[in-house]
């Protein structure tokens, strides 16, 4: 079984560095790009089946990569929207260092227990996700199934099923419009190509 993950496409909280989470953003015009970049390099990729998050930016990255697969069509889920960051949504890391550094400290040291307000821990995203994982791996054998998300999903799919290793949930080096081909080998997932531009932070 193969799986194609995909982080969407740039918007404006992404490049202006502000906790995204669930807010529903569209692409800005490099985004449009790096989701069209995309498209090209899957182009040539038998896909059975494309998976996105509901929300704009996923939506908007999933239908540039559908154009070149014009037989299939996007099943949207909101079991893969990015982990709710609650009332942090929207502000800088500095901002909320100023208003909340304890509460912020407190996550960052352990975001398994500890939520931002009103937001979500990564055991509820761990939960949310590995339910829809099971289901979609009964209903693809043996097929390749793309899935357009963000970036908290990818780290997590990484952790959870890559490495089996929560302490590497913040490891992998993952920008917008970028994204993995893995390949489950038995029970072991493996990172065998990848997708996107490279470019420095």
């Amino acid at each position: 079984m193969k799986w194609i993950w995909i982080r969407h496409g740039e918007t404006k909280a992404n490049r202006d560095k502000r906790y995204c989470g669930q807010l529903d953003e569209p692409l800005t015009e490099v985004g449009k790009k790096q989701a069209l970049l995309l498209s090209n390099q899957l182009a040539d990729l038998k896909l059975d089946a494309i998976y996105a998050s509901d929300l704009q930016r996923c939506a908007e990255t999933a239908q540039a990569i559908k154009e070149a697969h014009p037989s299939l069509s996007i099943r949207f889920t909101p079991a893969l929207r990015e982990c709710s960051f609650g009332a942090w949504e929207g502000r800088t890391y500095d901002e909320l260092m100023g208003t909340d550094p304890e509460h912020v400290g407190k996550w960052l040291e352990n975001p398994f227990f500890h939520a931002p307000p009103d937001g979500e821990t990564l055991r509820d995203l761990d939960q949310r996700l590995m339910a829809w994982v099971r289901q979609v791996i009964k209903r693809h054998r043996g097929e390749t199934v793309c899935v357009v998300t963000h970036g908290g999903p990818m780290r997590w799919f990484w952790a959870r099923m890559i490495r089996r290793d929560w302490e590497s949930f913040w490891e992998p080096e993952l920008q917008t419009g970028q994204g993995w081909l893995v390949e489950r080998i038995g029970t072991e997932w493996q990172v065998v190509r990848k997708f996107g531009e490279e470019r420095e932070e």
